[in-house]
């Protein structure tokens, strides 16, 4: 009986991440969504002055402000060329997440190999990235979306067991 209590708190706290980082991943398609909009917009070349004047009072108030510096640098970055495939990319990663979310929300049992298909395929995608371009934000990705596929495995296996199919 003990056991099975404690399978059942394990289940319970696996299950409390699994939907944070589902709800995560939401929030990741939905803001790829809105850069895809923006740069079809055209939007992208006006983010270095609308930045800079969000910013320009804090900046006033504190030319040293390093969040303030940090944001209106990254605007200023922003690649200005090839955005329309800037904006395929974008807008086909957002609908992908929140298609992929949505379905494991609703608890489609197709939804899990195909997350976790989607989630390998990033990994791929963003170790390779990695090897060519380096930094450590490509592999922290990679190591949350290991996690997320760890999660997503548990929790399938909870549903199938739930349902007598395993």
């Amino acid at each position: 009986m003990r056991e099975d209590a404690v399978s059942a708190f394990r289940y319970k706290v696996a299950h409390r991440i699994y939907i944070l980082t589902l709800a995560g991943k939401g929030l990741i398609g939905l803001l790829q969504l809105a850069t895809a909009a923006a740069i079809h917009f055209q939007t992208v070349e006006r983010l270095p002055a609308l930045a800079q004047s969000i910013f320009a009072a804090e900046l006033a108030e504190d030319p040293n402000d390093f969040l303030a510096a940090r944001i209106i640098g990254l605007a200023g970055t922003m690649p200005t060329s090839d955005l329309a495939f800037y904006s395929l990319y974008f807008a086909a990663h957002g609908v992908l997440h929140i298609a992929i979310v949505a379905a494991l929300l609703v608890g489609t049992i197709w939804a899990y190999p195909a997350a976790i298909a989607m989630l390998v395929a990033f990994i791929l995608y963003q170790v390779v990235e990695w090897m060519s371009v380096g930094g450590p934000t490509l592999l922290i990705l990679s190591a949350i979306d290991l996690v997320v596929i760890y999660l997503t495995v548990l929790e399938w296996r909870h549903r199938r067991v739930a349902k007598g199919r395993y």
